[in-house]
């Protein structure tokens, strides 16, 4: 399968670069010159992201702006705007799937502490995948939008869509810094191993399904997502658990 990833140079975009390329021919795409082989382009601009898919059967949707506490013009442009053309692109081209990296932040509002990264641990809830919607940054907003978008597409122009909603993935593999922070008990709640993250978008590529969303973390005692639909439909069960690191 010919599978392209958007966001390549980022670190998660590095960790399926490097862990899906025995299983899938990958061509990257990136927002600047990196020092692997990459095509350069904004998805932001349309004109940039005409026919960039030709011969894929696939793209993996990294390239976003992740902050929290981004701007709404940043939200529009990056992350709304690019996954539309994305998917319009996707569409024109033949592309059968798409696998969006969305977020734990659609539903950060039944959970969230003083600030993005808080966990307020007096409200333990699991939630689950229907769950009302809560984001409580733009950038929740945006990521909800993206679900959204990729709905219609599924709908309406059979591209084939999988939104994961990533937790926290731990630029070094690992929940926790060298020292406390107040993101630990998120961190721990929220963590995905390297290696969890490269089996869940591998069964993404390979689920045969119009629509799925689906949670992506690994087998934490602390999560707060409930993770029995994605065990069935996705067939992702992770193993690894931010409480043995």
């Amino acid at each position: 399968m010919k599978v392209g990833i958007t966001g390549a140079e980022g670190h998660i975009g590095t960790t399926l670069r490097e862990g899906l390329g025995p299983e899938f021919e990958i061509s990257s795409f990136t927002l600047g010159p990196q020092s692997f082989d990459s095509t350069v382009a904004d998805l932001s601009n349309p004109a940039a992201v005409n026919e960039i898919f030709q011969g894929l059967d696939a793209v993996v949707h990294l390239a976003a702006d992740p902050s929290p506490r981004g701007s709404w013009e940043s939200m529009l442009k990056n992350n709304i705007a690019a996954t539309y053309n994305v998917l319009e692109e996707c569409r024109s081209s033949g592309v059968k799937k798409v696998v969006f990296a969305t977020t734990n932040h659609t539903q950060h509002g039944d959970t969230m502490g003083g600030s993005p990264e808080i966990l307020d641990m007096s409200r333990r809830v699991m939630l689950r995948l229907n769950d009302p919607l809560n984001p409580t940054s733009l950038y929740g907003v945006s990521k909800a939008t993206g679900e959204q978008l990729g709905r219609y597409f599924a709908t309406h122009h059979g591209v084939q869509f999988v939104g994961l909603r990533i937790g926290s993935t731990g630029r070094n593999d690992t929940p926790r810094g060298s020292e406390p922070r107040p993101s630990d008990d998120y961190n721990m709640a929220m963590f995905i191993s390297k290696r969890d993250m490269i089996q869940a978008v591998s069964l993404a590529l390979n689920i045969d399904r119009d629509f799925t969303l689906a949670y992506a973390i690994s087998n934490n005692d602390a999560r707060i997502f409930d993770m029995r639909e994605t065990n069935d439909v996705l067939g992702f069960y992770p193993v690894d658990n931010s409480a043995d690191y």
